[in-house]
Parts: structure tokens; C-alpha cells; sequence
């Protein structure tokens, strides 16, 4: 006589179904995360490969970090992306598979918008306050017309090639950022005489940037780590000037100043300038 499945047995079967499916799915998922942070470590080597490619035909000169429209806010942004593009011929790179989509909400003006200036809207960002360097006065720094970075310096200036950042993860992960811009702000620049960002870099808790972020929008309150955004298991990736790239946590990018999660914008200052990762002194 034929013996089937009993009801038992296959409850049974289907349990252990379900142990295998709940145990697997999320190392499946960790798995997709890990070759995506893989994926971006590639992104950005490539991109910084690029940069030092672009230096070594401009006199050893670091990549101008950004062009911006004339006094009326008319015409397109440029800036690094479009300079080391003849190098690495391939505008993905500029957008992190785990980042969000490329846009920006609409509260930026028209002339600004992500279909006419969407290489602006890097999901890498470019160090350039000290990159290009400007003469240390902030009190300009909220108005594009004024010039908030200075000239490229020269490659040969940093004391420490392999500690001296020239790209981030950064920029925005949902629509909901409000984050266009290619560019990441240091920690604790502001009150460095050498250099100047806008409000600490945004590192702090709280923080908001009227330039980037209308009142109340925008992901810094979330992440209080400026552009710099932690997007592969809670760090981000980064490249540095003598080339190579690494996955750091955020304290880690913050080295060499009080930063900490919780700590109020305006309140980090650089206390240690041998371990501060993003100067070239």
C-alpha cells in the first residue's frame, strides 16, 4: 500500500523551510551590501585614480573643486567631475550603488536642478577646502559670488599623502536630503585659522545649512557628520591622497578633533592636528 505525507511531516518540512529561509535571507542581504560597499571602493579608487591622473598633466596642481555660475545664478555648475572625466571616461562612477537616486527635491532654484546640473550632484565628495585652499577669512562663506575656496594647491604639499583626504562617500541617500553637491566639509574646520568651512562642515548635532538645506530638511540631523555620509554599514569609504582607499567608521574620519554623535554644531574644534585626516600640514 502507498504511504503518503502525513500532515505532521509536512508542517514539519515546512518549518524547517522557514528556519533555513529566516537564517539565510539576512546573510544574503549582508552579502548584497558587502559587493555594493565592494563595488563603491572601486567607484571611488577609480575616481581618485582619475584626480592623480589630472595632477600629473596640470604640474603636479590639485583638481580646481568647483566652478561656479555668474553673479545672476545663471548657466551650469562645473567642477572635479567634469575635469577628470577625459581620464576615467565613464560618468557612473560620480554615483554610489548604495546611494539614492540621482535628484534633489525642487526646493533649489530651476537653474540648479539635477537634469541640468547633475555633476554637481556627485555622490563622492571632494576635500576642498584644503584642496583649494582659501585665505583662511569665513566671513564670506555664504555667498557663492564671494569665492569660498581659494587656488589649487600643489600635490607636493602634503605632509602626509597617506593621511590626507581627498574623497568621501557624500552627498545625498533619499530624495528627501535636500543634499546636491560634490564637495565634503571637514570637521572643525571653521575654527581653523588655516582654512574655513560653513558651520563646523555641518558635523554636529542639529545641524542645518541654509545654503544646502532649507529650514528643517535635509539628513544632517540624522547622521550630524556634515556630507560625509556612512552608507556601508554604518561607515563610508575613503580615498586619500597618495591613492590608496579605505572603509572608515565616522569617528575614525574625525580623528584628531572632539567630535562625537551628539555634539552641538560650532562646537568641534581640531585638538590634535598629526591625527586630523583632511589638512596638508
Amino acid at each position: 500500500m502507498k504511504r503518503a505525507f502525513t500532515l505532521i511531516e509536512l508542517l514539519v518540512v515546512i518549518a524547517i523551510i522557514a528556519i533555513l529561509a529566516a537564517i539565510l535571507f539576512p546573510v544574503f542581504a549582508q552579502a548584497k551590501s558587502a559587493a555594493k560597499n565592494t563595488a563603491s571602493l572601486s567607484n571611488i579608487k577609480e575616481l581618485n585614480l582619475g584626480l592623480l591622473m589630472y595632477n600629473g598633466d596640470f604640474n603636479d596642481m590639485a583638481c580646481v573643486a568647483v566652478e561656479w555660475p555668474d553673479a545672476n545664478g545663471t548657466g551650469q555648475w562645473s567642477d572635479w567631475c567634469d575635469k577628470i572625466n577625459p581620464y576615467t571616461k565613464n560618468w557612473y562612477l560620480i554615483f554610489s550603488p548604495q546611494g539614492g537616486p540621482h535628484m534633489i527635491s525642487s526646493w533649489m532654484a530651476p537653474q540648479y536642478d539635477w537634469w541640468a546640473n547633475w555633476r554637481w550632484f556627485s555622490q563622492y565628495g571632494y576635500n576642498a577646502v584644503y584642496m583649494n585652499r582659501a585665505d583662511g577669512n569665513c566671513d564670506n562663506m555664504n555667498n557663492f559670488a564671494d569665492q569660498a575656496f581659494g587656488p589649487p594647491i600643489s600635490m607636493t604639499s602634503p605632509a602626509d599623502p597617506a593621511g590626507t583626504i581627498t574623497l568621501t562617500d557624500d552627498a545625498q541617500d533619499t530624495p528627501q536630503d535636500n543634499v546636491g553637491t560634490s564637495l565634503v566639509y571637514p570637521p572643525g574646520a571653521y575654527t581653523d585659522t588655516m582654512s574655513c568651512t560653513m558651520n563646523n562642515g555641518d558635523w554636529g548635532a542639529n545641524g542645518t545649512n541654509t545654503i544646502w538645506y532649507p529650514a528643517g530638511a535635509g539628513t544632517t540631523s540624522t547622521y550630524q557628520m556634515g556630507f560625509f555620509r556612512p552608507r556601508h554599514a554604518n561607515g563610508g569609504n575613503v580615498a586619500f591622497v597618495d591613492g590608496h582607499v579605505a572603509h572608515m567608521m565616522p569617528g575614525a574620519v574625525a580623528a584628531g578633533t572632539n567630535w562625537y554623535a551628539g555634539i552641538a554644531i560650532g562646537n568641534i574644534n581640531i585638538l590634535d592636528r598629526t591625527m586630523y585626516l583632511w589638512d596638508i600640514y
